[in-house]
């Protein structure tokens, strides 16, 4: 079994948990070093902020009015390339709204979807991942529902078109892994279970044995639980001074989770082994515990069976309101497996890149999602979601399919309504 060593900023201490493990073996698609084509595969980029009406930046220096839009120039800006690009990986930030609400990033100059890539309160403070396939122009449009909102979106990444973008090599391809917890502060026995403190960096190493050198990036979710003021996470590399933006925003008192897709560097070899192990760090700028689950890797473009990326329109899959997909809200310990449409070319090597939104839940709860139909595939560890009762929330989710084209989704305690908005496939 692969193992976790989350290195700690205050010391030469090691937490060792159960790390990443491998989805059960299927029928694979050609090894990605016979493929020269670097159509569909990922880049990372330094984070970078693109869009903050706070204070002007990529928009006018204002609050996105009800029924407003703004569309943001991404092509060309923040190391994305000016052609040649499918589609980002943003982190939109929503900050101050005025009334309960959604926002919908879309390709601009295409009719706006009936899906939603933010969802929050009235007051909220909150981030979610969000991958937009580019519209006319390297552009996309960011639609605000209901209220006033400002709205602060930083770019991670982004995927090739077309293989215009050849002569950067070929970028990352994924790999998929069961949803596993790799780091929980409550339990971290290096701290005595306390939370992180503020100002304080958490290093944590991903042990992937052969696959060390091939690491490019990890997709994780990282949660903050029961942070003691308002204010953010920042996940990056860990190389080079930490910049100067965020990955999980939070108000005090909550718990707040967000995908991300952060780079690694290679481990030093001082504090881990073997040499080559990626490792990445956390920055938390006020005192709260800090969970940290993990989905996947993305690599070099060499290793077996990755996935290539396809950008979608985003569409809507499951509302469990309407009936669409799954029939009204999910009980206590309730499972739903979905069937996704055959049109998205759904089989069991391929993931989705989802929007998964949980509907005023009547209770504290957290919402799974997992691979269906795997023989001894339990329910994971790992959280998606952690609505509060009440609270309409969404999270980016990467759902692997199972052997027969489905996913789970599972409710913990209450009852909870499910809507899942789909933004592309990896294949």
């Amino acid at each position: 079994m692969r193992t976790l060593r989350a290195l700690l900023s205050t010391g030469v201490a090691l937490a060792t948990t159960c790390a990443l493990t491998a989805a059960p073996a299927t029928a694979q698609p050609p090894a990605a070093s016979a493929v020269v084509d670097v159509t569909g595969t990922y880049y990372p980029v330094a984070p970078t902020r693109l869009m903050d009406t706070r204070e002007g930046l990529g928009a006018p220096q204002a609050m996105i009015g009800p029924s407003g839009q703004v569309d943001l120039q991404v092509a060309g800006r923040g190391g994305v390339p000016a052609s040649g690009v499918g589609a980002v990986v943003l982190n939109v930030t929503i900050t101050g709204p005025t009334a309960d609400g959604f926002v919908t990033v879309y390709p601009a100059g295409q009719p706006r979807p009936n899906a939603s890539s933010v969802n929050f309160a009235k007051g909220w403070l909150g981030s979610n991942n969000v991958t937009v396939k580019l519209g006319s122009g390297g552009r996309v449009s960011v639609f605000n529902r209901n209220g006033d909102t400002h709205v602060v979106v930083d770019v991670i990444g982004f995927y090739a078109a077309d293989n215009t973008l050849a002569d950067r090599g070929i970028g990352s391809l994924y790999h998929p892994y069961r949803p596993t917890r790799i780091y929980d502060s409550r339990t971290d026995p290096d701290t005595g279970g306390q939370k992180r403190g503020a100002g304080s960096y958490l290093h944590l190493t991903q042990l992937l044995g052969g696959d060390n050198p091939h690491a490019r990036a990890l997709v994780v979710n990282i949660t903050v639980v029961d942070p003691e003021q308002d204010g953010f996470v920042t996940a990056w590399s860990g190389a080079g001074e930490r910049p100067a933006v965020s990955t999980v925003n939070f108000r005090a008192g909550t718990v707040t989770p967000n995908l991300t897709i952060v780079q690694t560097r290679p481990c030093d070899g001082e504090l881990c082994s073997p040499e080559g192990a990626p490792t990445f760090s956390i920055y938390t700028s006020a005192r709260a515990h800090i969970v940290v689950d993990g989905f996947g890797m993305m690599d070099d473009g060499t290793v077996l069976y990755g996935r290539r990326f396809q950008p979608l329109n985003p569409t809507r899959i499951v509302d469990s309101r309407t009936g669409l997909g799954t029939s009204g809200a999910l009980g206590a310990g309730d499972i739903r497996k979905v069937i996704p449409p055959s049109a998205m070319g759904t089989t069991e090597d391929v993931v989705l890149a989802m929007n998964v939104t949980a509907v005023a839940p009547t209770g504290h709860t957290v919402l799974t999602v997992w691979p269906a139909d795997w023989p001894d595939y339990g329910v994971p560890a790992a959280s998606n979601l952690n609505p509060a009762p009440g609270q309409t929330v969404s999270g980016a989710v990467f759902g692997e399919l199972g052997p027969y084209g489905k996913f789970n989704v599972r409710n913990h305690a209450g009852s909870v309504n499910v809507v899942v908005d789909v933004a592309g496939r990896f294949y």
